[in-house]
C-alpha cells in the first residue's frame, strides 16, 4: 500500500487542547499570557510593599545582620536602625528562644522599649513590610502577644506583616519535652542550658517529617494525624494531641490571616529593586553545624541560614553586618575562655545590665575575645562590624583584649569550636589604655575619646574588617557611625517615605535607576575578603 504523503493529523487529546499543543499554533504563542499572569501575581504579592513604601529606592541594599559571639550583641537594635533604610525586614531563623530589644524615642518624646522574640525588628517603622520567614520556628502564643503589644505603636502592623506558610510551629508538647529533657540532663550533670522553649523538639519534629507548618492548619485531618504522631514519638500521654489541637485552635485564625508565600515575596521584592534587611538570631558559636557542639541551638545561626531560612540566593547579600559586644558574655553552659567569675565579671554584668531577654538569667561576663571573633569573621565574612556597648567600658584604667589562647604545653592556639579544646585553653591578653571620660551622650564618631577610637582601630586591625560604628547606649540615636564606612553609605538616605499624615500626597522619591529592569543600582555580592592585617603589638 502506497504511503500517504499527507497523513491527516491525529486528533489532539483534551489535555493537549488545554495546553495549546498539537493545534499547529506557535509554541511560544502562550508566553505573553503566562508572563502577564506572572506579573499580575507579583503585583498582588507586592501590593502591601508598594502601597506602604512606594517605588523602589534609587540604590538597593540587601543586608544581613549577624553576631560575632554567642549572641546578645545587639542584633535587634541594629536591625531596627537599618530597617529605616530598607523597605522589608525579615527574620529568617531561630524561634522565641531569641530575644531582641529595641529602644527608641517616639514623636512625643517618650522613650519606648520593645522586646521581640519572633517579630522582625524594625517592623515598627511606618511603611516597612515585616516577614517571618520559613526558617523561623513559631510559637503562636508568643507571636499573638507581640502583635498585640506592637500594634499600640504600629496600628497597621497586621496589614504589612507576612508569616511564611512554610514556617513550622512550636507546640506546647515541644516545650514540655524540652523541659523534661533539660531536667534529665541537669540531674546527670550534662545540662545544655536551653531556654526550654521547645525549639530542639520542634526541630526534631521538622527533621522527622512530622512537623506542623502554618499551611497545615488548613487541613484538619492532616493536622490531627501529625499531632498524634508527635505524641507517640515523644512518649507523651494519648490526650496530648487533643490538648495541642485545642491550643492551636485559639490561634489558627490569626496565623492563617497572616500566612503567605514568603519565599516568592522576598524574591519578588529583590527582583523589583526593593531593599531587604535580614535579621539573624543567636551567634555562630551556637550554630548546630559549626558551633561548640553540644552547647549549640538546634537551628542554623551562621550566614548560610539566610539561604535556607528565606529562600534568597546568599550571593545577593551585599552587606554582612556583624555586631560585636565590646566585652564577652555568655548565657547557659559551655566553654568560656575569658570568663571572669569575680570583680570584673560582676562589674560588667551590672554596668551592661547583662540579663537574658528571654529567660532573665544572669549572663557570664569577661574581657573581649578577639580570637573567637576572628574565627566568626572567617566563617561569616562580615563586611562591617559594629562594636556595641562601648559605653560599658567607660571608666576602666585599662582594658583587656584576648588575642590568643595559651595551651597547657605552651605556645599560641586559635579558637576551635570544640569543647575539649577550649576547656584546655587560657586567654592571652593585650592591655589597652582605657578612657576616663563618658561616651554616653556623644552624637558623632569623631567625638569619641582618642583611647576609645584606638580601641576600635585595634579591633578592626585584628579582625581585618572595618569597624563601621560604635554603640554607646541602647537607644536608636546612640549608635555613632564612622564617616566613610560602608555602613554609612547604607544609612545615607531613608529607605521609606511614610504616607503624609494629613492625607496629602506622598513626597516624591527617585525610582529605579534602570526602569526597564525593575531595579536600581544594586549592592550585591561580597567583595573578596582580604587577609587580616597584622594585629598591633
Amino acid at each position: 500500500m502506497p504511503e500517504n504523503p499527507d497523513p491527516a493529523p491525529a486528533a489532539p487529546s483534551s489535555a493537549e487542547d488545554r495546553a495549546g499543543r498539537g493545534t499547529g499554533a506557535d509554541p511560544r504563542a502562550v508566553w505573553p499570557a503566562v508572563v502577564a499572569a506572572r506579573r499580575a501575581r507579583r503585583q498582588a504579592l507586592l501590593a502591601p510593599l508598594t502601597e506602604g513604601a512606594g517605588p523602589p529606592p534609587a540604590r538597593q541594599h540587601i543586608t544581613w545582620v549577624g553576631d560575632l559571639q554567642q549572641g546578645d550583641g545587639g542584633k535587634g537594635a541594629m536591625t531596627d536602625r537599618l530597617a529605616a533604610f530598607h523597605q522589608v525586614t525579615a527574620r529568617v531563623q531561630g524561634g522565641d528562644n531569641a530575644g531582641h530589644t529595641t529602644v527608641f524615642r517616639e514623636a512625643d518624646g517618650d522613650v519606648r522599649t520593645v522586646k521581640n522574640h519572633l517579630l522582625p525588628s524594625g517592623v515598627r517603622h511606618p511603611g516597612v513590610v515585616g516577614v517571618v520567614a520559613n526558617g523561623v520556628l513559631v510559637n503562636a502564643e508568643t507571636l499573638a502577644r507581640e502583635i498585640t503589644e506592637l500594634s499600640e505603636i504600629a496600628p497597621d502592623l497586621r496589614r504589612r506583616l507576612v508569616l511564611s506558610d512554610r514556617a513550622h510551629l512550636v507546640l506546647p508538647s515541644h516545650r514540655e519535652v524540652d523541659g523534661r529533657q533539660e531536667s534529665e540532663r541537669d540531674s546527670s550533670g550534662d545540662g545544655i542550658g536551653t531556654t526550654r522553649r521547645g525549639i530542639g523538639p520542634a526541630n526534631v519534629s521538622k527533621a522527622n517529617r512530622m512537623g506542623i507548618r502554618v499551611a497545615d492548619l488548613r487541613d484538619p485531618v492532616l493536622l490531627r494525624r501529625r499531632l498524634r504522631q508527635n505524641a507517640r514519638f515523644f512518649g507523651l500521654p494519648s490526650d496530648r494531641a487533643e490538648r495541642d489541637l485545642a491550643w492551636l485552635s485559639r490561634y489558627t485564625g490569626l496565623l492563617l490571616s497572616l500566612a503567605g508565600d514568603s519565599v516568592t515575596l522576598l524574591r519578588s521584592a529583590v527582583e523589583a529593586g526593593y531593599s531587604v534587611v535580614l535579621e539573624g538570631a543567636q551567634g555562630p558559636m551556637l550554630d548546630v553545624e559549626h558551633g561548640v557542639y553540644p552547647y549549640v541551638t538546634t537551628s542554623p545561626t551562621a550566614f548560610y541560614s539566610v539561604t535556607s531560612g528565606s529562600g534568597l540566593d546568599g550571593s545577593l547579600v551585599g552587606h554582612r553586618v556583624g555586631v560585636l559586644k565590646a566585652y564577652q558574655t555568655m548565657v547557659g553552659n559551655g566553654p568560656f575562655v575569658t570568663e571572669d567569675r569575680e570583680g570584673l565579671g560582676d562589674r560588667l554584668r551590672r554596668a551592661g545590665e547583662e540579663f537574658g531577654t528571654t529567660t532573665g538569667r544572669s549572663r557570664r561576663c569577661g574581657w573581649l575575645d578577639l580570637t573567637h571573633a576572628r574565627w566568626a569573621v572567617s566563617l561569616n565574612r562580615y563586611t562591617s562590624v559594629v562594636v556595641t556597648k562601648l559605653d560599658v567600658l567607660d571608666g576602666f584604667d585599662r582594658i583587656g583584649v584576648c588575642v590568643s589562647y595559651a595551651a597547657p604545653d605552651g605556645g599560641h592556639r586559635e579558637f576551635l569550636p570544640d569543647n575539649g579544646h577550649l576547656a584546655r585553653c587560657s586567654p592571652v591578653y593585650c592591655w589597652l589604655p582605657g578612657w576616663r571620660s563618658p561616651t554616653r551622650g556623644l552624637s558623632r564618631y569623631e567625638d569619641l575619646p582618642v583611647q576609645a577610637r584606638d580601641f576600635l582601630s585595634y579591633v578592626s586591625d585584628y579582625l581585618g574588617v572595618e569597624v563601621a560604628a560604635a554603640g554607646v547606649g541602647p537607644a536608636q540615636r546612640e549608635m555613632l557611625v564612622r564617616p566613610g564606612s560602608r555602613l554609612a553609605a547604607v544609612m545615607a538616605h531613608p529607605g521609606v517615605v511614610p504616607p503624609a499624615r494629613d492625607g496629602g500626597a506622598r513626597p516624591a522619591r527617585p525610582g529605579p535607576a534602570h526602569p526597564g529592569t525593575g531595579s536600581g543600582a544594586r549592592d550585591t555580592g561580597v567583595p573578596p575578603p582580604s587577609a587580616p592585617r597584622t594585629p598591633p603589638a
